[in-house]
């Protein structure tokens, strides 16, 4: 007979399954032609280029770290996540089948979330949690609100490696308590390591957040229980000094095209008013997100497209009405969970609370006054320069969301023992996971249409001209702004694999200076202040041969703008590389 424990683990597992797939609910009837898109889909957009840039070029490094956007720019792959382990994730398929960049992306999609939930699972397992509820904390932290959040973002879904990480260093641990070997833990939480900064930079600071302050918590226990001295400290630094070498010079490496760009660009940071508006403040504790159902999805009057997400809060702190009530009764019960679980689970909590702390940024104003009080934030931001980085300080909370998820887990365990008889021994354990599942479905997350069809060869020669020259291509119409880039400046990278040549325009994390102040006077021309013709004579002075224009919805007056620029100016219009949405117009040679 099937016991109940094994009934419950069986249903949080296809829960897990359930919710991964509603995830990619809009995209399963077109999976190599559609990703999902929401908030627009910016970032979905610049992500499958940047996908399948790291695809095919991770083993070439240097031509790896140029990525052909942002011309003249070198190392524009510094500007953003390079989504190197998730191409790492993906080549295995590339190896045997011939993916479009569509099915790519989904495919890197549903492989991160499937691996944050065994991670997961196996951090629950490494702290001694039963291995039926493993999927109770699985499904907890992918049903979390702050999820929810990220789903349009394919280096900030759940970090997988952070939690196999905090796993190994867990086992690592327990077993020098038992006074086992460890040596191998070591390596898997270097390897861990390693794989998250190679999975995203956010992801790698959750990391080591969490092993400093798991590490430090046992050793301060050791220590006021009088269990450890100096010699234990020396034994595991001896068992520690290797795989942390190892680890110290591949982030180093994985590192370069950010460290490179650093010394190129002295303003090379997040400003503080940038890092302001990614913070959290107390009203976002309140906000479920956008794509996260409720009850006027339920009845099927729920937002669609713009008006799901226009003038709403990104920032999502609410840790989920149900995580929190599992939470609490974890806790009130946390007497009957062995002393060694007990003291991991505080540690959890620890680093949770720090990862919220953080996410209120790097200073919060004191009522009455213009002041600002400096938070943790700020000092990492003056005292470790990586942490300049950062912008969204909101995404620390997923530390806290662990933490909530490994607790979760703890109060399903808990109902399970309290309710062995009576008439609610079957109603009482599974209503948590059967509410985890509804609450947390997605809702109206739209799928995008991905245009790039995959890389075409230049043709030797152009019908009636003279014969075809590669070089750089200038785009248009430009953004004034960073925060004016959309889908259509982010899908200039899928147009450059498409033609193989680099491009002036791009999405990024961070717009160079050079590239600013290109925008800033194609701005100038389109107001009156400059004329076209200088810059087309700079751009060709500069090896550029040919314009594109993206046709992008309703900016038909740019749109005009340019192309009665270039054709004034004797650009011929040839289309070497048909493809709908854009123009490409050839400068004529002198």
């Amino acid at each position: 007979m099937i016991s109940r424990e094994k009934t419950l683990g069986v249903m949080s597992w296809l829960g897990v399954l359930l919710l991964v797939a509603a995830f990619l609910g809009p995209v399963w009837k077109d999976f190599s032609g559609s990703v999902v898109g929401p908030f627009g889909g910016i970032d979905a957009m610049l992500q499958i280029g940047l996908l399948e840039w790291s695809a095919r070029h991770w083993a070439h490094v240097s031509q790896w770290m140029n990525l052909p956007i942002f011309y003249p720019v070198n190392g524009a792959l510094g500007f953003m996540d390079s989504l190197l382990g998730q191409a790492w994730l993906v080549q295995p398929v590339r190896w045997f089948f011939t993916p479009t960049v569509a099915a790519q992306y989904n495919i890197a999609y549903l492989g991160s979330l499937l691996l944050a939930a065994a991670g997961m699972a196996t951090l629950w397992l490494a702290s001694g949690g039963s291995r039926w509820a493993s999927g109770i904390a699985a499904l907890a932290m992918l049903g979390a609100p702050y999820t929810h959040a990220q789903i349009g973002h394919l280096n900030q879904l759940p970090p997988p490696f952070v939690l196999f990480s905090l796993a190994a260093l867990t086992a690592a641990l327990r077993r020098q308590n038992a006074g086992l070997s460890t040596r191998q833990f070591w390596w898997l939480l270097a390897a861990g390591l390693v794989l998250q900064a190679a999975w995203g930079w956010y992801g790698f600071a959750y990391a080591v957040f969490g092993v400093a302050v798991l590490k430090t918590a046992w050793l301060m226990h050791r220590f006021r229980r009088k269990t450890a001295d100096t010699s234990l400290l020396w034994t595991i630094v001896k068992k520690t000094i290797l795989p942390f070498g190892a680890t110290v010079v591949c982030i180093w490496l994985l590192a370069q095209p950010q460290l490179q760009l650093g010394h190129q660009y002295q303003d090379f940071k997040r400003t503080d008013h940038e890092v302001q508006q990614g913070s959290a403040d107390i009203q976002h504790l309140f906000n479920r997100g956008v794509y996260r159902s409720g009850p006027s999805d339920w009845v099927g009057q729920g937002a669609e497209e713009e008006a799901r997400y226009l003038d709403r809060q990104r920032q999502v702190l609410h840790p989920g009405w149900l995580a929190l009530a599992l939470f609490a009764v974890g806790w009130w019960r946390r007497g009957y969970v062995p002393f060694q679980r007990r003291r991991f689970g505080r540690s959890l909590l620890v680093l949770g609370f720090i990862g919220l702390i953080l996410a209120f940024g790097e200073s919060v104003g004191v009522p009455g006054t213009e002041n600002r009080l400096a938070l943790p934030m700020g000092w990492l931001r003056e005292l470790v320069p990586p942490f300049k980085a950062y912008r969204a300080a909101w995404r620390f909370s997923w530390l806290m969301v662990v933490a909530l998820s490994w607790w979760s887990a703890v109060g399903v365990e808990q109902l399970v023992k309290k309710y062995q008889t009576g008439n609610l021994r079957w109603v009482a354990p599974l209503l948590p996971v059967v509410l985890l599942f509804i609450v947390s479905m997605p809702a109206a997350v739209p799928a995008v249409k991905v245009p790039l069809q995959g890389i075409l060869e230049p043709p030797a020669e152009i019908p009636g001209s003279t014969a075809f020259q590669p070089g750089p291509v200038l785009t248009l119409p430009a953004p004034a702004l960073e925060f004016d880039e959309d889908r259509t400046e982010a899908l200039w990278l899928t147009r450059s694999l498409t033609t193989g040549q680099p491009v002036t325009g791009g999405a990024s994390g961070w717009v160079p200076p050079e590239v600013r102040a290109l925008r800033s006077r194609m701005l100038d021309c389109e107001e009156g202040r400059e004329k076209a013709s200088v810059i087309f004579a700079e751009m060709r002075a500069r090896g550029i041969v040919r314009a594109e224009i993206a046709l992008r919805p309703n900016d038909e007056k740019r749109i005009n703008f340019w192309r009665d620029a270039l054709l004034a100016a004797g650009a011929v219009r040839q289309d070497l590389w048909p493809q709908v949405g854009y123009e490409m117009y050839w400068f004529p040679t002198e």
